[in-house]
């Protein structure tokens, strides 16, 4: 299913994977656009069908929330139970991955009231295998079990397309990425649960040196997005990564205040020198861009 009043962005207008590659590493590179959970307006979130929406539309990138289920297998499911997305309930850490094959997916963000699709959970591996080559992936909700996530892309050759994310200690951190086959990609989370981090970046980028931070903000007055905190985490040649989705991670500019009004969305975060956006409104970022004199790296 889909919603034909938004423009599903034909597949030669994509950048191909080397060039996303190269623009997430261009820390002063083009805007990127991460898709949040897959394109979910027109498949089940966390769905491959939801990914293969986000690589149409021409997402650079596509967030995915990882589980282990009971024996092992790792899924792809926003919440920790399937009570929300599936015709099944149960918390997915006590179900076997034939138990999660056997249920089916709700539509879009799932709900009592939306209607069961013929698609069920996919594995990890499923979507790896999937956007190898045309798209990179940022994982949530997977922190606890990187170990065995970075196993998973070292044996689906996909480490350089994927980006963890914590807002971990520097130590733990760094423990976790040092002495790899292949180094992974890593963004830092900045937010209310680790601001005094801002008053010593130098010892985050001494540990980790991120390619990324993501911040999450409630006010616009936040000091996690003062100037000068802004300006040193771009001279580290690093990237800036906010989520629009909801208020609370972006001082109410929101994709939402954006559809009215892009300068009160994401024209304010580009003018603070974010140059990551994650949307729940890919196919329009992406258009809003294009329309910014090819700001996006193409002309639809």
């Amino acid at each position: 299913m889909r919603d034909d009043s938004v423009t599903i962005w034909r597949e030669e207008y994509r950048p191909v994977i080397e060039e996303i590659m190269a623009s997430f590493l261009d820390s002063r590179g083009r805007m990127m656009v991460a898709a949040h959970r897959g394109n979910w307006k027109q498949a089940p979130e966390n769905s491959l069908a939801a990914i293969q929406y986000s690589i149409v539309a021409g997402a650079d990138m596509i967030e995915i929330d990882v589980h282990r289920t009971s024996d092992g297998a790792l899924v792809l499911m926003h919440d920790e139970t399937v009570d929300r997305m599936t015709d099944g309930t149960g918390r997915i850490a006590d179900m076997t991955i034939a138990e999660l094959r056997s249920l089916r997916l709700r539509q879009y963000q799932g709900g009592p009231c939306q209607p069961l699709t013929n698609y069920t959970i996919p594995t990890l591996e499923e979507a790896l295998i999937l956007i190898r080559g045309k798209a990179m992936l940022n994982l949530d909700k997977c922190w606890d079990i990187r170990e065995e996530v970075y196993a998973a892309l070292l044996r689906t050759d996909t480490v350089d397309h994927v980006l963890f994310k914590s807002n971990d200690s520097p130590e733990e951190v760094q423990y976790f990425l040092r002495d790899k086959i292949k180094p992974p990609l890593y963004m830092h989370i900045l937010d209310s649960t680790n601001e005094p981090l801002v008053h010593n970046l130098e010892l985050l980028f001494d540990r980790i040196r991120p390619q990324a931070v993501e911040i999450c903000f409630e006010q616009e007055d936040s000091v996690l997005i003062q100037p000068s905190v802004l300006q040193e985490i771009r001279e580290r040649n690093c990237r800036l990564w906010v989520n629009t989705m909801w208020d609370s991670l972006c001082g109410g500019h929101t994709d939402g205040a954006s559809l009215i009004d892009p300068e009160q969305g994401w024209q304010w975060h580009r003018e603070r020198g974010f140059n990551m956006i994650q949307t729940d409104y890919t196919e329009a970022l992406i258009r809003y861009l294009n329309e910014q004199q090819g700001t996006y790296g193409w002309q639809g």
